[in-house]
């Protein structure tokens, strides 16, 4: 896979859990910079509208980073999703609905790299 750029991508991070940076800050606030191999790399995943059901899987934008948890409950406009063994692990945390996304994972070897949709 190649990118051009310039090009929205998505780091892939070696954490348990750890789905794809896309915009890290230094320590002074600024844009992260840092030379990795280009298998740590992908396109940022398709949008996808779809309603959240109960036991879903969810990406949470959490940390500057997508976490991969469980939609277990809503509260309002409040998702709560419950990560297993991901950083904040053992742990509920609430979020509004523009900090979550389908989670979908990235199958680099099929098709030369395409996203597959995971609901459970």
């Amino acid at each position: 896979m190649s990118f051009e750029i310039g090009e929205t991508v998505e780091v892939i991070d070696n954490e348990d859990g750890m789905e794809g940076y896309q915009s890290l800050l230094a320590d002074d606030g600024s844009p992260l910079e840092e030379v990795i191999s280009v298998r740590r790399l992908r396109p940022p995943p398709p949008t996808v509208l779809a309603r959240f059901h109960l036991g879903d899987m969810v990406d949470a934008w959490h940390n500057e980073g997508w976490w991969v948890g469980r939609y277990v409950r809503r509260e309002g406009q409040k998702y709560t999703v419950f990560f297993e063994n991901e950083a904040p692990a053992n742990q509920h945390v609430s979020y509004p609905k523009e900090q979550l996304r389908v989670h979908q994972e990235w199958k680099e070897f099929e098709e030369e790299g395409k996203w597959k949709y995971v609901k459970r």
